[in-house]
C-alpha cells in the first residue's frame, strides 16, 4: 500500500522545498486536503465516526480507515512541530 503526501501546486513549484504540502492521499486513494490542523481534525473525526458505524464483518475496510487515520495523524504531527518552528524568535533557534 502506498501512501503520499502532495502538494496542487503546478509541476514547476514541486520542486521547490518551501512548498507546504496541503494533501494527503489515503490508502484507497482518498484526497484529504489538510492546509490545517482544523481541517485535519475534521478527516479524523469524521474517518472515525465511519469506523464507529460500520459493521464487525467489514474488517479490511476498518483498518483501511484507520491507516488513512495514521496518515492524517502523521500530517497533524508535521503541522504541529512547523507551527513550533514558525513560533520561535530567530534568537531562540
Amino acid at each position: 500500500m502506498t501512501n503520499w503526501m502532495t502538494n496542487r501546486r503546478s509541476e514547476s513549484d514541486q520542486c521547490d522545498s518551501s512548498v507546504d504540502l496541503i494533501e494527503v492521499i489515503g490508502g484507497r486513494g482518498t484526497p484529504y486536503l489538510c492546509p490545517n490542523i482544523s481541517a485535519l481534525d475534521r478527516h479524523i473525526v469524521r474517518l472515525y465516526t465511519h469506523i464507529k458505524n460500520t459493521g464487525p464483518l467489514f474488517r479490511e475496510l476498518i483498518q483501511e480507515l484507520w491507516d488513512d487515520i495514521d496518515l492524517l495523524l502523521d500530517r497533524r504531527r508535521f503541522l504541529e512541530l512547523d507551527l513550533q518552528v514558525s513560533d520561535t524568535p530567530d534568537g531562540d533557534r
